[in-house]
């Protein structure tokens, strides 16, 4: 196990702090896991990820690429 010393702004930790208290844990286990995660899958998202709504029609065009691509 080692020590790892980051800067960053009082207020960002105070909150993230306030809310691994809300969910019980100690801001360690979600930094830990924040570089796990990024170890696993090597990206990194900014802001809440986007909803994409599937109208039919995207529905129509999905399907037909996933026929395309189960036949190879």
């Amino acid at each position: 196990m080692t020590t790892l010393t980051v800067r960053i702004d009082e207020g960002l930790k105070n909150e993230a702090f306030k809310q691994a208290s809300v969910l019980g844990i100690p801001l360690t286990l979600i930094v830990i896991t924040a570089l796990k995660n990024f170890i696993n899958e090597p990206m990194l998202v900014i802001g809440k990820p986007m909803t994409v709504k599937v109208t039919p029609d995207i529905q129509k065009k999905m399907d037909k690429i996933g026929k395309v691509l189960s036949k190879k």
